[in-house]
């Protein structure tokens, strides 16, 4: 028997521990939207499903398949969906800052790399540190000060 599409947000919500109104946010919708759908009671559109994959990091097909989202709508889903934040790309942007610098410790100019790296990063990992996140996002930022502190450390 297939699952409804309700159940199918309402597990992956609860997975990955975001509350109705979180989702809602993230979504643009109202806390009482997110619970119609998870209840059965309203139907998401196309652009609400493919925000919630994203989510998910899900394409929208996968969200729906198995589900019994109609088909007429399942076919208007776009293949893919935009599935990182905007922080999520800046982190992976101070990784590769972290391992760039590692790769070049040896190098005469390391320690003008470090300090543009040190400075470019940790006012902006303050500035995150006070802006309205949720607790995963938070989570991510704490272990990217934590990422770039001791590498900072280690070069010395």
């Amino acid at each position: 028997m297939e699952q409804t599409i309700g159940k199918r947000i309402a597990q992956l919500r609860q997975a990955r521990g975001l509350t109705q109104q979180q989702l809602a946010d993230r979504i643009a919708v109202s806390r009482v939207a997110v619970s119609h759908f998870e209840m059965d009671l309203a139907l998401p559109s196309e652009r609400t499903i493919t925000l919630i994959a994203g989510i998910f990091k899900l394409r929208p097909h996968a969200l729906v398949d198995g589900t019994t989202y109609p088909l007429a709508k399942m076919d208007r889903l776009p293949l893919a969906a935009c599935c990182y934040t905007e922080l999520e790309q800046s982190l992976a942007l101070l990784y590769n800052d972290l391992a760039w610098l590692e790769r070049l410790s040896k190098c005469d100019q390391h320690r003008e790399w470090e300090t543009a790296v040190r400075d470019k990063w940790l006012p902006q990992l303050a500035s995150w540190q006070y802006a309205c996140l949720d607790e995963a996002e938070q989570r991510l930022v704490d272990a990217a000060r934590t990422a770039l502190l001791a590498a900072l450390h280690a070069l010395h």
